[in-house]
C-alpha cells in the first residue's frame, strides 16, 4: 500500500527501496554478504542516480537484475534494472527503471581497495577483474560512459554542497 502514490503507481522513494532489497538478496546468493559478515567489512552506498523509463502499477509484477558494473580504486557500482516479469520464467520485460548505486568498502572505519576485497574474497580471474576495472579509457563501453558521467555528476553535487555550506557558516 505504501508503494503507490496518488497517480496509482509505484512511488519514487519505493525504487530504491526494491533496489536495497535486490542488493541485500545479490549479496547473499552471491557470497559477499558472507565475506563481508567473515572479514568484518561493510558496502556503504555513496550515491545513487535513477532513471524512471515506465511506471510500474499497483500488483503488476517485476523483477529487478542487479550486477556489478565495475570497480576502481576506490568505489564499485551496482547496475540494477527492472523489468516486467515475462510471460515465462526465462522472458525478460522491458526496462522500467535504472539505477546505478555506487559504493565503498569500509574496514575498521576505513575504505578499502574493492578490488583488493575481490581478489582476496573470491576466485576470480585477472582478466575478469581487469574487465571491471574502470578507468577514464573505458569511455567507449556503455558502462564506462554511465560510470564517467556518475563520476561527473557527483563531482557538481559535491561542489555545490560546499558553496551552499561555506555561504551558511559566515
Amino acid at each position: 500500500l505504501f508503494d503507490v502514490d496518488i497517480m496509482l503507481h509505484m512511488n519514487n522513494a519505493s525504487y530504491l527501496t526494491h533496489a536495497e532489497l535486490a542488493r541485500w538478496e545479490w549479496s547473499a546468493f552471491g557470497g559477499t554478504l558472507d565475506a563481508n559478515l567473515k572479514s568484518k567489512s561493510f558496502f556503504i552506498v555513496t550515491a545513487s542516480m535513477i532513471r524512471f523509463r515506465r511506471e510500474i502499477a499497483p500488483l503488476k509484477r517485476f523483477y529487478i537484475e542487479t550486477r556489478l558494473g565495475g570497480i576502481d580504486d576506490r568505489n564499485l557500482w551496482a547496475y540494477q534494472t527492472f523489468h516486467h516479469a515475462g510471460k515465462s520464467d526465462n522472458e525478460r520485460g522491458k526496462i522500467l527503471a535504472q539505477i546505478l548505486t555506487q559504493a565503498v568498502i569500509t574496514k575498521n572505519g576505513k575504505v578499502i581497495n574493492p578490488r583488493d576485497w575481490v581478489e582476496e574474497h573470491f576466485p576470480v580471474s585477472k582478466s575478469v577483474l581487469d574487465d571491471l576495472t574502470t578507468t577514464s579509457s573505458d569511455a567507449e563501453s556503455l558502462f564506462g560512459e554511465k560510470a564517467s558521467r556518475f563520476k561527473h555528476l557527483e563531482e557538481v553535487m559535491r561542489e555545490s554542497a560546499s558553496v551552499y555550506d561555506e555561504s551558511t557558516m559566515k
